[in-house]
Order: C-alpha cells, then sequence, then structure tokens
C-alpha cells in the first residue's frame, strides 16, 4: 500500500519537522455573506462584497444572483487596495461572468486560479510579488460589458482562513 501525504503532513513529518503554518493543518474559516442590489449601468461600474486580509487565504467564494438584464452583460470577479480602492486585479477570480441569466449558487474560487492556489495568500492570488502594506483587499465584482442598464440582486458566501 503507497501512501501520499500533503505538503503540510510532509512538513510535520519530517525528521526534522519543518514549519506548517496554522492555515495548512488546522485554522479556523472565517466567514463574510451579503445581498445587495446591483445598478452598475456601464463597464468598470462595481459592487464591493467585502474585505479580506491580504494575508488570508481564500478558501471559497459563492455567488448567485438574478438575472441582471441585458444578453451581453457580464462581469468579472477581483481585487481592489484596501486602502485607496485602486485596480490590483480585475479579474483574478473570474473573468466575464454571465449576467443576462440568473446565477444559481455557483463556486467562483477556482473559476481563474486552479486547485493548486488552495493555500495561495491573497496577495498571491492577485499577482504580487510582496505582500502589500495596505491590510485588506476589496473583493469587487466589476461590469464588464453592458450593453443596457443592468439591475439586481447579487448575494455572495466567502470563507477564508488567516
Amino acid at each position: 500500500m503507497a501512501n501520499t501525504n500533503t505538503d503540510a503532513i510532509a512538513l510535520i513529518e519530517a525528521s526534522p519537522a519543518g514549519f506548517a503554518t496554522r492555515k495548512d493543518v488546522a485554522s479556523q474559516p472565517l466567514v463574510s455573506k451579503g445581498t445587495a442590489s446591483w445598478t452598475g449601468t456601464t463597464a468598470l461600474d462595481t459592487l464591493r462584497l467585502c474585505k479580506i486580509p491580504v494575508n488570508a487565504t481564500l478558501d471559497s467564494i459563492v455567488v448567485q444572483c438574478d438575472d441582471l438584464g441585458g444578453a451581453t452583460t457580464t462581469w468579472d470577479l477581483g481585487l481592489y487596495s484596501g486602502d485607496t480602492f485602486a485596480v490590483v486585479d480585475l479579474d483574478c477570480l473570474a473573468t466575464a461572468v454571465d449576467g443576462a441569466t440568473a446565477l444559481a449558487r455557483t463556486e467562483l474560487r477556482f473559476e481563474v486560479k486552479d486547485h493548486s492556489t488552495i493555500n495561495q495568500r491573497m496577495w498571491e492570488i492577485a499577482g504580487l510579488s510582496t505582500e502589500p502594506d495596505y491590510g485588506d483587499f476589496y473583493l469587487v465584482a466589476t461590469v464588464k460589458v453592458a450593453a443596457t442598464p443592468i439591475a439586481g440582486d447579487v448575494s455572495f458566501y466567502a470563507t477564508y482562513s488567516q
């Protein structure tokens, strides 16, 4: 019988033992959730969902929404800086999500990034080479294309660990 260890177990079982962070072996998930009526009308209009610490690991981001209107309506899910609300990465989590039809509960955490990023910190997911000085990112939905004015409710449920 063959056995394979995850990176966290390999660190713990090594001789001498390596350093496994709490996020790797036994972290308590934190939750941010909410609903908003979104009435963005043009490209680059935004909906701020929540703030997540730059050093957190994002476990899941589930989104559901009404039909936001317009046959060509799409939106992206990305990160903005928590201090100045500047774009860090507009679509690092999801790109061109169809807003023309209602979206049932949909997991978007791995829509752009694959499963191998599960232990990456938010600043790594954002494509930064070092952890930024500001403490948080805004998790933001941004209208990509909206040929007609959009309107509808958007709900999200994000879990992350520190």
